[in-house]
């Protein structure tokens, strides 16, 4: 199976537009035999914001995925994008996963740090493992700053995450990210990890690019420089189920899940 990480960076001011390019692009990887393609945190309506005010402004709801929602019914592929989601009163940093029949989750981001506009986001009340099941298999949803509780992503793994999905927005001082933690994320969960980051300027933060596709057994299978573009590779979801590592049956076995012992751990 196939599935792309895509590098672009949003129209400022316009989601409309943004959406519309999103849409080209998934189109395109869906063209080319893509069944998933992933995009960075809030790139349908940037990051960058200095008030909450500002923030309401800028924030879509989810009719605003109308467009993609259209491209996912029309050629079947799947997609992962971030943006400021205005529901009621709030104001989430929201990652949706979107396919061919409709909506299948949301991920409202948890863990805010205190930068760009999740200065001013609301944190959701309610929360279960962002884990869906798809035709394509299970996916696991997190976002950018999460990548840095390891429970997060092992709780998606527990919940049976074939593929953990993390848009992000890195800039320059946090390169030890993408360099390091996305690896070690997938090998110890033994899963497909995709990040899609952004690679533009954006309120004077500079996103360093970087997005990427990492196996289970942490081995990067594509690595996208500063470039736009779509990259894509092909997965075999059977590598993400086996949750042992046998180099000689009976001699050398590892099960790092069935050898848990969690009454022993302490969060």
């Amino acid at each position: 199976m196939k599935i792309s990480v895509a590098q672009i960076h949003p129209v400022v001011g316009n989601p409309a537009q943004t959406i519309d390019n999103v849409a080209e692009l998934s189109r395109q990887a869906a063209k080319e035999g893509s069944r998933l393609i992933a995009f960075a945190e809030c790139l349908l309506t940037g990051g960058s914001f200095d008030s909450r005010e500002d923030l309401e402004k800028g924030a879509i709801s989810l009719d605003a995925l109308n467009p993609l929602l259209a491209v996912a019914a029309e050629t079947g592929i799947h997609i992962v994008v971030g943006f400021y989601e205005q529901y009621a009163e709030s104001i989430f940093n929201t990652a949706a996963l979107l396919g061919p029949k409709g909506i299948i989750g949301l991920h409202r981001k948890r863990h805010l740090p205190f930068m760009i506009g999740d200065r001013f986001t609301d944190r959701p009340a309610e929360w279960t493992p962002p884990v869906f099941d798809t035709e394509i298999g299970r996916i696991g949803l997190a976002i950018c700053y999460e990548i840095r509780f390891p429970e997060v992503v092992r709780t998606l793994a527990l919940e049976g995450a074939d593929i953990v999905v993390l848009p992000a927005a890195w800039p320059e001082q946090a390169r030890l990210l993408p360099d390091i933690f996305s690896n070690v994320r997938a090998a110890e969960n033994i899963v497909y990890f995709v990040a899609a980051n952004r690679n533009d300027m954006d309120g004077g933060m500079q996103f360093i690019g970087m997005s990427h596709i990492i196996e289970p057994s942490g081995q990067t299978l594509i690595r996208a420089g500063q470039e736009d573009g779509i990259f894509s590779v092909d997965i075999d979801l059977g590598k993400a189920r086996n949750k042992s590592l046998i180099r000689d049956p009976g001699v050398f076995e590892i099960h790092p899940f069935r050898d848990r012992l969690p009454e022993t751990y302490r969060l």
